[in-house]
């Protein structure tokens, strides 16, 4: 099969390997669709420790075309949705109910064979059936729908909360159409490029703001009263957007910290502020039993994720599509691999 490897920082190609065995409890999945993730993109940085050469890719799906002999539930054909991160069920925090700090814990794409490849082989317990009206396309989006409900709940924006969204990438929108599903009185959305500042209000910002244009906390105040938002997502991974995050925050509110920052980045904040707004920061992390619910609020079409696709290209394109978003030389919303 076709699959694209990254050989080392910087350096990638499209090679020729032989496609996986499923294990006893494993099905082979033929990739149909899969998004492009600012993950694969730190991978091929080095931002990300991971064991070179490796296949990136973990927003996934496709159909099945081939079970192991341990394999109970899932049929040849069914087309499915995957879950990349893969638990032990055995440590501590498996007991716990935190899957997601399984001790154990490894992902397709990062730690195991991804799907910028013809063929995955994924553990029975991580697919999800998709009904024949959902596209692979569509349904590519359940992974990065699952971290953002996994958000959301820890979040828990009530009916008539004002929120803040600094970052209007693919994870930004779909934060935007979830907390206005909530009930949000008011949403403003932050962000540099024009067509990410038009999606935003396309999918139901009430303000949109560029910071390279304008004041964001003096707008933000002013749209709220003068008092601040009732909740922050931060969206975007850049620790000093993460400053400005605090700022923009009224008396008793959140901010969730969900952009993914580099490891060693540092930010200064006043305890004193927290102290005395009552400010709650709360960290977001992958997907923890969401996948099925994602699934689900695709099919019901509860959210808009076809307009967030600007692109779709082949495997042998990818290395291109690497070089475009390291430069910006392209506008790029979602970019969709389809093998």
């Amino acid at each position: 099969m076709k699959a694209f490897v990254i050989l080392d920082k910087h350096r990638a190609e499209v090679r020729e390997i032989d496609a996986p065995k499923p294990r006893p409890n494993e099905v082979l999945v033929r990739v149909k669709a899969c998004g492009i993730c600012g993950t694969d993109l730190h991978i091929f940085e080095g931002d990300v420790p991971v064991k070179y050469p490796v296949i990136p890719g973990h927003e996934f799906s496709g159909e099945v075309v081939e079970v192991g002999s341990e394999v109970e539930d899932v049929r040849e054909g069914e087309r499915v949705a995957v879950n990349p991160n893969i638990s032990c069920g055995k440590c501590y925090y498996c007991k716990r109910g935190v899957v997601h700090f399984c001790e154990r814990r490894v992902a397709i794409g990062i730690e195991l064979q991804g799907a910028f490849a013809e063929y995955v082989a994924v553990p029975e317990t991580n697919v999800h059936r998709l009904s024949n009206a959902l596209s692979f396309e569509e349904a590519a989006f359940a992974e990065p729908i699952a971290c953002c409900l996994h958000g959301q709940d820890l979040l828990n924006v009530g009916l008539g909360d004002t929120v803040a969204i600094f970052g209007l990438g693919p994870i930004g929108l779909i934060h935007l159409q979830l907390v206005r599903a909530r009930g949000a009185s008011l949403v403003i959305g932050v962000e540099v490029l024009e067509k990410r500042l038009k999606l935003g209000l396309k999918m139901g910002a009430d303000l949109v703001i560029n910071p390279l244009e304008r004041d964001i906390i003096k707008e933000i105040r002013e749209a709220t009263g003068g008092r601040g938002v009732d909740a922050v997502i931060e969206a975007t991974g850049n620790p000093q957007v993460l400053q400005n995050a605090l700022k923009a925050v009224d008396y008793g509110g959140k901010v969730l910290v969900f952009g993914v920052a580099p490891m060693n980045a540092l930010i200064s904040i006043s305890p004193f502020e927290i102290y005395r707004k009552e400010i709650s920061i709360i960290g977001s992390f992958i997907n923890p039993h969401t996948t099925e619910r994602a699934v689900k609020i695709l099919e019901a079409r509860r959210i808009n994720v076809r307009d967030l696709i600007t692109h779709e290209v082949r495997i042998e394109q990818v290395l291109e599509v690497f070089e475009k978003l390291r430069t910006k030389r392209e506008d790029f919303v979602k970019v969709i691999v389809k093998p």
